[in-house]
């Protein structure tokens, strides 16, 4: 077992020193091109152009792609649709990270853990003198992938939706003003989302797609309020749904939320300060108070121990 965790942090320690040396030698390299990414023709563009060309079709377009296209349809058809439904909606909350849907992530999950289990097994078992520590090694990891899915999806909607309402005031006082300078709701919403790169504007331009596509303000501000898990940013918007369907003046509204929001984290942000210092006994009594009762009682004890040896 030791010879098992040798291995393995050789690998991980060398793959890292070489990931580090790679991404040294290539620096400038990697800017430049980071740099020219946006002038050059899409990803998508090339795979249409590779389709039309038989010829030049990839493996992964011609073999891999159409093989988890297959998996897929197949996990989904033996999934429920309210599980289907709960992924999606997680995913909404999370922002779609590296534009996974909702049989793309189901996929993932089932596929991750049965892959480190076979790349252990295949590494650590033929060399193990213990069979039975490795396999639950392999059991170990592939259950930590399966349920860290889960847990990154969780923690990216809480990062997001902490975003959300940070940036809810200063997104609110500039539509505010817009309003206000004769504008109208729709595009005082546009204005504001096009000259903020933030979350909050990304869920309102989704909110404005929608509504181009034929969808009512209402529903879209609805499926807006449902697709963000934060009561506070749900209420705002109640406020804002009202005041648009009865006719009320929105500029009023805006303003009285706005209070609302700053006052709201203000007082969280007292909360937290008054809970750290009892955060702070749990480091203070673990790290803190030993070494200072051994740095303080030490030579006591020492010269108590030689009075009373002689």
């Amino acid at each position: 077992m030791v010879k098992l965790f040798f291995c393995l942090s050789s690998f991980l320690f060398f793959t890292s020193i070489g990931v580090l040396l790679l991404n040294r030698l290539f620096r400038n390299h990697i800017a430049i091109n980071q740099r020219i990414a946006p002038f050059l023709p899409s990803q998508a563009n090339q795979l249409e152009s590779n389709e039309e060309d038989g010829s030049h079709k990839t493996f992964y377009i011609r073999i891999i792609l159409p093989i988890m296209e297959k998996l897929q349809t197949f996990v989904l058809g033996k999934l429920p649709k309210n599980k289907i439904a709960q992924v999606e909606k997680k995913l909404q909350a999370a922002g779609h990270p590296f534009g996974l849907s909702a049989g793309t992530f189901i996929l993932l999950q089932v596929i991750l853990p049965v892959f480190l289990l076979l790349v252990f097994m295949a590494l650590f078992l033929p060399l193990a003198e213990e069979k039975g520590k490795v396999l639950f090694l392999s059991a170990f990891v592939s259950l930590f992938a399966y349920f860290y899915l889960n847990h990154y999806l969780t923690a990216k909607s809480k990062q997001r939706t902490k975003e959300i309402e940070k940036a809810m005031p200063d997104f609110f006082d500039m539509l505010n003003v817009s309003i206000e300078a004769g504008m109208g709701l729709d595009g005082a919403l546009k204005k504001v989302c096009s000259q903020m790169d933030s979350a909050i504007a990304k869920e309102f331009l989704s909110a404005l797609e929608d509504m181009k596509l034929g969808k009512t303000r209402r529903q879209a501000f609805i499926q807006l309020r449902e697709r963000v898990p934060s009561d506070f940013f749900r209420s705002v918007m109640n406020s804002i749904i009202q005041a648009d369907q009865m006719g009320i003046g929105l500029s009023k509204v805006l303003q009285a939320q706005t209070q609302r929001i700053r006052e709201k984290q203000r007082f969280s942000a007292k909360e937290r300060a008054m809970k750290a210092p009892v955060k702070m006994l749990i480091p203070m009594v673990l790290f803190i108070f030993p070494t200072l009762f051994v740095v303080l009682l030490g030579p006591v004890i020492i010269n108590l121990i030689t009075k009373f040896s002689q």
